[in-house]
C-alpha cells in the first residue's frame, strides 16, 4: 500500500516541475523575441524616438535656386527677410533685456492703429518665456525686412542675432509666368513649387535646409551643458532658360494686343528653333504674376470664372483642342512620305462626300473640280485631305501620327503638360478617318501640334521641346548643359524638303496671302477649328490657328491660337495677321536679311 501511494507523487512532483520550468523557458524566449524585435528589427523607429526625446531641432530655411533667361537676365531669385533669434545662456538680466527688446521692436513696428504701449506688452509677453529658458538658440521673431533688422542692429542689444529667411521674387513681374509656375506652402506647411519650372524642379531649386540641434532632459528642459551641432544649408541649384528675355517680352506684348484686338477669350504664342526644339518664347494670354500665388478654393472647378482659371494654367501644354486644318499638313506627308502620291497627285471634288449617313464638306461649301495636293493645302479643301486620309489607310496614318508626336507627352521639362488623345486603331471608322485627316475627332496640345509641324521642316526629325539650357550647381561649382534630344526620324529628308515648299505656295497662294510678307518666304498653314459643344461643332465658336516657319533663313517657327476670336471666327483674318505681327519684330530683333528669291 505504501508503495502504491508514494508513486503517483513523485510523478505529480516532476509534472508541476516540467510545467514551471516551461513557463520560465517560454517567459525566456518572449523576452528575447521582445528584446530582438526593440534591438534589431525596430531599431530605427526606437532610435527616432530616442533622438526626438533627447534632442531639440530647429530647421534653417535653403536658398532657393534661381531661375535665368538664355540672356542671362533674371526672371526668378531670392530676396532675405530675417530671422530673428536669442542666445538666452548670454543674457543675464533676462527680464531687462525682454523689456529693451520688446520697447525695440514695438518702436518699430508701431502704427496708427497699433499703439507702441499695446504692442510693448504684447512683444513682452511673447519673448520672455523664450529667453527665460537655458538655451544657446531659440527663435524669436520671423520675416524681418532688411531695414528693420538694420533698426534693431543699431540699438546694439547683445544676445540676439539674425538668419536669413530667403523668399522668392520676381523682377520681371508677370514676364514668363506660366513657364515659371510658382512656390507656396503644402499642406505641412513648407515651401514648395508648383506648375511649370517651379514644380519641374522642385528638387533641384529647393536646396537643403540647415538645422541647429540641442540636447534636452526627458522633460523636454534644455540641457545647459549638453549637444549643440548646427548645420549649414545648401541653396538650390540655379536653371538656365531657353526663353529669350527679349522675345519673350515682344510676344507677350503682341499677344496680349492681339487677343484684345479680336476678343478672344485667350491666346497661346510658342516660337521655337524647329532644328533644335529649343523654347525661344511661350506666352498666354491672359496671364499671371508669380509673386501672386493665392488659389482660391474654387479656381479650378467647372463653375468657377473661366477667365480666371485660364490665368493660372499653361495653355500651351495643359489645354487640348481640335486642331483643325493645321493637321492637313501632317496628313499630306504621310502619303508622299508612304510613296503613295506627290505634290502634283490629283483628286476630284465635286460636291459633299457621304460616308455612310455622314457627310464631309468644305468650310466654305466651295467645290473645284480637279485638284492637285498643292491646291488642297492652298484651299484647305477637307473633301482631298479626307481623300489623302482613305488612300493612306487607317493604319498608316495612325501610325505616322503616333510618330509626329499626337497622343503622347511631348517630354518637355514643365509641369502640368497634358497628352492629348487620338483614337485607338481599333475605333477607326470610316468617317472617323476623314475627319482625323482635317484635324477633327482627335485632340492636341498647342506645343504637340508646333513640334510635328516642326518635323516637316527640320529634314524630319521629331525633336523633344527643350525649355531649360543648363543646371548650374554652384556650391559644387559643376555645371549640367542640357543636349538636345532627337526623339525619331519621322519621314524622309526629301519628304521634309517638299513639304517645305508646297507650305511656302500654300502660305503665299492660300487664305494667307493678303498678309504674307513681300521680301521673306513664309512656310505656313492656317487651321479655323469649330468647338464641340454639347456633342456637335458650334458654328460660332472656333479656335483659330496658323504654324508659319520662315524657310530662308531657319531661324524660328511660330504657332499661334486664339480661342474663339470674336471679330472673325477665321484664322485667316485673325490668327495669320498677328502671327505676321509678331514675325515683323522677331525679324527685326534677330536682323534677318530679306529672302533675294522671293517672288510674289
Amino acid at each position: 500500500m505504501y508503495k502504491r501511494n508514494f508513486q503517483p507523487k513523485i510523478e505529480n512532483n516532476n509534472l508541476r516541475s516540467i510545467i514551471v520550468l516551461g513557463l520560465f523557458i517560454l517567459a525566456f524566449i518572449i523576452i528575447e523575441i521582445r528584446l530582438f524585435s526593440i534591438q534589431v528589427i525596430n531599431h530605427p523607429k526606437y532610435e527616432k524616438m530616442a533622438n526626438e526625446q533627447h534632442w531639440n531641432q530647429q530647421l534653417l530655411p535653403a536658398s532657393r535656386g534661381n531661375i535665368y533667361t538664355s540672356d542671362g537676365h533674371l526672371l526668378v531669385g531670392t530676396e532675405y527677410n530675417y530671422l530673428m533669434y536669442g542666445e538666452p545662456n548670454r543674457i543675464k538680466d533676462k527680464v531687462e533685456f525682454t523689456s529693451k527688446l520688446a520697447e525695440i521692436i514695438a518702436t518699430i513696428k508701431a502704427t496708427p492703429t497699433s499703439s507702441k504701449e499695446e504692442l510693448f506688452s504684447y512683444y513682452y509677453n511673447k519673448y520672455l518665456p523664450s529667453i527665460s529658458k537655458d538655451l544657446m538658440w531659440i527663435g524669436l521673431e520671423k520675416t524681418l525686412t532688411p531695414i528693420e533688422k538694420e533698426d534693431i542692429e543699431k540699438n546694439k542689444l547683445a544676445g540676439i542675432g539674425f538668419e536669413e529667411s530667403p523668399i522668392r521674387y520676381y523682377p520681371e513681374n508677370s514676364l514668363a509666368g506660366h513657364i515659371l509656375g510658382f512656390v507656396a506652402l503644402n499642406e505641412r506647411g513648407d515651401k514648395q513649387g508648383y506648375f511649370g519650372i517651379e514644380g519641374k524642379f522642385n528638387e533641384d531649386l529647393k536646396g537643403r535646409p540647415g538645422r541647429i540641434i540641442q540636447e534636452k532632459d526627458a522633460l523636454g528642459n534644455p540641457i545647459l551643458a549638453g549637444g549643440y551641432k548646427k548645420d549649414d544649408s545648401l541653396a538650390g541649384r540655379d536653371i538656365v532658360l531657353t526663353i529669350n528675355r527679349t522675345v519673350q517680352y515682344l510676344v507677350e506684348k503682341k499677344l496680349k494686343e492681339g487677343v484684345q484686338k479680336y476678343g478672344a477669350v485667350s491666346g497661346t504664342v510658342i516660337v521655337t528653333d524647329p532644328a533644335t526644339g529649343e523654347i525661344l518664347s511661350m506666352a498666354n494670354f491672359p496671364t499671371y504674376s508669380p509673386g501672386d500665388f493665392s488659389i482660391p478654393e474654387n479656381e479650378f472647378e467647372p463653375d468657377a470664372d473661366y477667365r480666371k482659371t485660364l490665368e493660372k494654367i499653361n495653355l500651351a501644354i495643359s489645354q487640348t483642342y481640335e486642331p483643325g486644318s493645321v493637321i492637313k499638313p501632317l496628313t499630306i506627308a504621310v502619303g508622299i512620305d508612304s510613296g503613295l502620291m506627290t505634290p502634283e497627285t490629283t483628286f476630284e471634288d465635286n460636291g459633299p462626300v457621304w460616308y455612310y449617313e455622314y457627310k464631309i464638306d468644305n468650310w466654305d461649301g466651295k467645290h473645284y473640280g480637279t485638284l492637285n495636293l498643292i491646291q488642297l493645302l492652298q484651299k484647305s479643301n477637307n473633301i482631298g485631305a479626307s481623300w489623302v486620309g482613305h488612300q493612306v489607310g487607317a493604319k498608316k496614318l495612325h501610325d505616322y501620327f503616333l510618330d509626329f508626336g499626337i497622343g503622347s507627352l511631348t517630354g518637355i521639362a514643365l509641369e502640368g503638360e497634358d497628352s492629348g488623345t487620338i483614337p485607338d486603331l481599333k475605333d477607326w471608322t470610316d468617317i472617323g478617318l476623314a475627319n482625323i485627316s482635317f484635324g477633327q475627332g482627335m485632340s492636341a496640345t498647342p506645343l504637340q501640334v508646333l513640334n510635328a509641324f516642326n518635323s516637316l521642316v527640320n529634314g524630319g526629325y521629331l525633336v523633344e521641346p527643350k525649355i531649360i539650357s543648363k543646371v548650374v550647381d554652384n556650391e559644387r561649382n559643376l555645371t549640367l548643359d542640357i543636349p538636345t534630344k532627337l526623339v525619331r526620324r519621322v519621314i524622309s529628308e526629301s519628304t521634309s524638303k517638299t513639304m517645305v515648299e508646297m507650305l511656302e505656295q500654300a502660305a503665299s497662294g492660300g487664305e494667307a496671302k493678303y498678309f504674307v510678307f513681300k521680301n521673306y518666304r513664309v512656310a505656313g498653314k492656317t487651321g479655323t477649328a469649330q468647338i464641340p459643344v454639347n456633342g456637335t461643332y458650334d458654328p460660332k465658336k472656333t479656335n483659330a490657328t496658323f504654324i508659319g516657319y520662315l524657310p530662308g533663313s531657319k531661324k524660328f517657327s511660330m504657332l499661334v491660337k486664339l480661342e474663339e476670336p470674336h471679330t472673325s471666327t477665321y484664322a485667316a483674318e485673325t490668327a495669320v495677321p498677328l502671327w505676321m505681327d509678331i514675325a515683323t519684330e522677331l525679324i527685326k530683333y534677330y536682323g534677318i536679311p530679306a529672302d533675294k528669291d522671293v517672288t510674289q
